[in-house]
């Protein structure tokens, strides 16, 4: 009889925890990516397959800015577009990105751009996808997979009826050198296809950051975007969008956003470990990741394409909730949080007469924050112990190919800290009160959210209203004995679970192991709303085997998954080594971003790290492992046509700098110690004067992306005493022959670029 009773008493407690399972199974399953469609698949419908079957024209090669590679994919672009029956034309054109602290960059770009004509236009879609690479890589995701997918997108577009709306297709060039081809496209004249206002333009940018996932769309930019972005059907959340603003990253909306441009960017961004290697590559691309994001770019542009361009909607807060899109104006934001916070202060109230204790619940709740500063803690301890233990991991900035089971080794020890708190709060608290003691910290981390993030605010508004809403039932309608009182906050947690899982599992990969810190903080919260799961309590020595039994099964986890951690030819190790010259002094060079005891390039390098500011400057800001290399034979830049002006006590020095072939970036620098530089220009476009380089000597300077065969032309202003020193560095992709350079195995690549690993740099000064 008793075992009946026993067994009865945990009935609640089960059905809450199947409840939770299913939540959890349907708000995850929007991050599975379809199956892709075959070439045989319906004419109006997108194609992975079809996609696919392009990149051996886009992205076999590495084919970076100015490249030959580049300028057959460009060919390759124009074909394809006039065999859809469009006109596409190539934009050329120097472009200028100045920056508040770093060195300008800038270009000579070609984008390829083409319409499909509407049949009543308000404005225009304009789908953008960079068709550059990175100079290591050939960028079969980045973004190769995105440009394949456009022309697909522009096929099942032409198959179907004519469009209210124009849509507009833009290939930028040199996005991998600072957004160049955006920036040009914006700089041009409307004659040369800017051909609606900025405000009735919508653009939809495809990006990727690994090479599978889902197609995640993770900004929006300006207002009255959610339909668009609930027929696109990706996963979402408002949150992304708030994180990514405080990141420092940008894509080719940032350019598009700068001048007035509304738009949606999506990406997909697991495999980051591959990103930016020559190991994003079509073999390793995820062929459910391109049918995901075409599918979701197709979606978003047939619903702008009929609506009325000339009319926007507010500002909204959106997230996906198992596979639809959630979205409500942003005005309700800070009263729905206001709203959970007054609730939790009226339950606290009111639940007193119902047996809820003010006092265990208040003790729960002071003490609640503890499991998320321990939280964070776990996530930076780990990262600094296998950072130790693991050098290579640190080289790949926690972007690692096993990253699942350091997460699982990580959320079992999580585990086991909020089973110790929880084990602690039940000595003077109940598990309703417990319950309710997370919920109220949900309900405040509502508020501050709506003040400083508002995006983000839902994720604790939505289970603080629910949940508390949830508890108030139970104390109304059960008695203080009911075993559905145990469970109240298993049942509560189902929001939290809907709307908190997904986006955890989300950023574990966006983040990498480095930051694993954030979703960790994420799971305490979400962990918090479960604990009531394990009611009844087992007896205390039970309760105690199973956390110790779990600390050791996350510790053994990690360690193991350290140690045993290996490289394959499908799963790279990133290794780093680059070669200098200093053609002044003829001095040579290895410098590596990695650790001297790596078996591979370690034998290059020295003990002491050393730091390159006034020697080379684009490598300036950290202390690099180096070694000392064997001269090369190296082409050198070389000034030409050289002339030297002053007047009123301002020198101008004009010159043209011819760079060897191959040579995929030209960095220019002044030494700002004697002089102050007023301004100067590339290839006849204008750069701001003032210091942009805060390490060295060497205070101003810019970039230039792919510099012409026949010679760039440069003009420096500046005012000060002598000469003005200028300092040419110039960068190729590969380490030169007859240095006894090594060459990565097969279980290795060169790390992500930007970075000096696989690349040669040669320094030059000239004093005019």
């Amino acid at each position: 009889m008793q075992a009946m009773t026993t067994l009865r008493r945990r009935i609640p407690a089960l059905a809450a925890f199947l409840l939770l399972l299913l939540t959890a199974a349907a708000a995850t399953l929007p991050l599975l990516t379809p199956d892709p469609r075959p070439a045989s698949a319906a004419e109006e419908d997108f194609s992975a397959a079809r996609a696919i079957g392009r990149l051996d024209h886009i992205a076999k090669v590495p084919h970076p800015t100015g490249s030959p590679a580049q300028e057959d994919v460009r060919k390759y672009l124009v074909r394809e577009l006039r065999a859809l029956g469009l006109e596409p034309e190539v934009l050329t054109r120097v472009a200028v990105r100045p920056a508040d602290d770093a060195p300008a960059g800038v270009g000579t770009v070609s984008d390829v751009h083409a319409t499909m004509p509407g049949e009543r236009s308000t404005g225009r879609v304009l789908l953008v996808a960079h068709y550059d690479s990175v100079p290591t890589g050939p960028g079969a995701a980045d973004n190769g997979a995105n440009v394949a997918a456009i022309l697909e997108i522009a096929r099942a577009l032409k198959a179907g009826p004519q469009l209210r709306n124009n849509v507009e297709f833009l290939f930028t060039d040199g996005e991998e050198h600072g957004l160049l081809g955006a920036q040009a496209y914006v700089d041009a004249s409307p004659g040369a296809g800017r051909t609606a206002a900025p405000e009735r333009t919508v653009v939809i940018n495809l990006e990727a950051r690994g090479v599978s996932g889902p197609a995640v769309m993770f900004q929006t930019a300006g207002t009255g975007l959610t339909p668009a972005v609930r027929e696109a059907g990706a996963f979402t959340t408002s949150l992304a969008d708030e994180v990514y603003g405080l990141l420092p990253h940008d894509t080719d909306l940032t350019v598009f956003d700068e001048v007035g441009m509304r738009g949606l960017n999506f990406a997909f961004v697991q495999g980051a470990a591959h990103y930016h290697t020559a190991h994003d590559d079509i073999e390793r691309l995820d062929p459910g990741s391109v049918q995901d994001m075409g599918d979701s770019v197709l979606g978003a542009v047939r619903q702008l394409a009929g609506d009325d361009l000339e009319r926007s909607g507010s500002d909204a807060t959106y997230f996906s909730l198992f596979g639809t899109v959630v979205s409500y104006p942003a005005w309700l934001v800070l009263p729905l949080a206001a709203l959970a916070a007054t609730a939790a202060v009226l339950l606290l109230w009111a639940g007193r007469r119902a047996g809820l204790g003010t006092r265990g619940a208040a003790r729960a709740a002071a003490t609640f924050p503890l499991t998320l500063l321990g939280a964070a803690a776990l996530g930076l301890a780990v990262w600094w112990v296998l950072a130790w233990l693991r050098p290579d991991f640190v080289l790949a900035n926690g972007a690692i190919h096993h990253l699942g089971r350091y997460a699982v080794g990580e959320a079992l020890l999580l585990a086991v800290l909020l089973a110790a708190w929880y084990r602690w709060a039940r000595r003077t608290a109940s598990p309703l009160e417990v319950a309710v003691a997370v919920l109220c910290w949900f309900a405040l981390l509502a508020v501050v959210c709506a003040v400083l993030l508002p995006g983000a605010a839902y994720l604790f508004t939505w289970p603080a209203l629910t949940g508390l809403a949830a508890v108030a039932g139970i104390l109304r309608f059960t008695g203080r004995s009911s075993p559905w009182r145990s469970v109240a906050a298993a049942v509560a947690a189902a929001p939290a679970v809907a709307l908190v899982l997904p986006v955890a599992l989300l950023l574990l990969p966006t983040l990498g192991l480095s930051a694993v810190a954030v979703p960790l903080v994420l799971g305490a919260f979400l962990g918090g709303t479960l604990l009531c799961v394990v009611e009844p309590l087992p007896r205390c020595r039970v309760a105690t085997a199973v956390m110790v039994t779990a600390a050791v099964s996350g510790v053994v986890t990690l360690g193991v998954g350290a140690v045993l951690d290996g490289y394959s030819p499908d799963e790279p190790e990133a290794v780093s080594l680059g070669y200098v010259l200093e053609s002044d002094t003829g001095k040579a060079s290895w410098v590596s971003l990695g650790d001297a005891s790596d078996p591979t390039v370690g034998r290059f390098l020295g003990d002491e790290p050393v730091r390159y500011d006034d020697r080379v400057p684009p490598l300036a800001g950290v202390a690099l492992p180096n070694g000392e290399a064997k001269g090369a034979r190296l082409d050198l830049p070389r000034a030409e046509d050289v002339s030297v002006t002053e007047d009123d006590g301002v020198r101008t020095v004009r010159l043209r700098v011819k760079v060897p072939a191959g040579v995929h970036s030209l960095a220019v620098y002044a030494d700002t110690a004697d002089h102050d530089v007023l301004g100067g220009s590339a290839e006849g476009a204008e750069l701001p004067g003032g210091r942009n380089h805060t390490m060295g000597t060497w205070g101003w300077g810019f970039t230039y992306a792919a510099p012409p065969a026949d010679g760039l032309d440069i003009v420096v202003r500046a005012r000060g005493e002598g000469p003005l020193p200028l300092r040419v560095v110039t960068s190729e992709a590969g380490l030169p022959d007859g240095v006894g350079a090594p060459t990565p195995e097969a279980d290795q690549t060169w790390a992500g670029w930007p970075s000096v690993a696989g690349q040669t740099f040669v320094v030059r000064t000239f004093e005019h």
